[in-house]
């Protein structure tokens, strides 16, 4: 049986035809006017899905930018605590380099213990700096204070961190720096030996003796200052790393979301070259077959 090819048929072919181009001939205008690829999921299911995606990879690495920012607060902090810590650590250390002096008095003691007893408040200021109420140097222990006025460690052992990648933390700040409670290098126990030295008249000891126990002390600070810079560093460079991500995520979410215009514009010209054509075709079509109607 042969296949007849009619008029009405011819007709509706080209009706179909030249509705589907009209139908993309308005997807690229409404695509340049609004600057988008699709205004409706249903136009391109597959850059949705993409699109979801990705802006839910920027979300979550935008919150670990806001980690490493909230961390290098507390870091840099802790770093410059640290560094007026140690600057007081040299000024004290000069005092017990007096005690061996000759020539040494009461009196003169007297003004050395002042000293002391100044660089141990100041010191233990130092040490309990907070942040958000919570003692910067007292880990996660959530104490307000890391150090008691005896110089006695009060805090965790475990350092603070914040999630700055996928399944990586570090740390923000260093725990106990000026000592354990009762350790040979808390900073505290050295001063209150030296202390005591001075008002016993022990002058020589706080030289001869006091002094390596002291300097073993800022060591132990110069070490914890030391690892509180290469925390600061590590924070900067995650939240660099992080920032970097983000633009990246941003710039693969505007190449799907957002229009190509020099290529919209050329597929619309041609898609509109492509439609005169089809309207004259059609036109040649269906006129001469009205001829036996008239």
């Amino acid at each position: 049986m042969g296949f007849s090819v009619t008029q009405s048929s011819i007709s509706s072919m080209l009706t179909a035809n030249l509705d589907s181009q009209q139908s993309s001939l308005s997807v690229l205008e409404q695509q340049l006017s609004s600057g988008v690829n699709y205004s409706q999921p249903s136009q391109d299911p597959a850059a949705v899905v993409q699109a979801l995606g990705i802006s839910s990879q920027v979300n979550r690495f935008n919150q670990y930018v806001s980690n490493a920012n909230d961390g290098l607060i507390v870091a840099k902090m802790a770093d410059s605590t640290l560094n007026s810590a140690v600057s007081a650590l040299q000024q004290a250390r000069t005092v017990y380099v007096a005690a061996g002096g000759a020539g040494i008095t009461p009196a003169s003691a007297a003004g050395l213990v002042q000293s002391l007893q100044s660089a141990y408040q100041s010191l233990l200021g130092l040490a309990n700096t907070t942040y958000m109420g919570q003692g910067i140097f007292a880990g996660t222990s959530g104490s307000a204070t890391a150090y008691d006025s005896a110089g006695n460690y009060l805090g965790s052992q475990s350092s603070p961190t914040r999630t700055v990648a996928p399944a990586f933390q570090t740390p923000v700040a260093v725990t106990a720096p000026f000592g354990q409670s009762g350790a040979a290098n808390n900073v505290f126990g050295a001063l209150q030996t030296a202390i005591s030295d001075l008002k016993a008249g022990n002058y020589s000891k706080v030289y001869n003796g006091d002094l390596a126990t002291f300097d073993n002390a800022m060591q132990g600070v110069l070490s914890a200052a030391a690892s509180q810079g290469q925390m600061v560093q590590q924070l900067q460079y995650m939240q660099n790393q992080a920032t970097q991500t983000v633009q990246d995520l941003q710039a693969q979410y505007g190449s799907i979301q957002n229009v190509n215009v020099a290529k919209v514009a050329s597929d619309y010209a041609q898609a509109m070259n492509n439609y005169q054509i089809a309207m004259q075709v059609a036109a040649s079509a269906v006129q001469p077959t009205l001829a036996k109607y008239i």
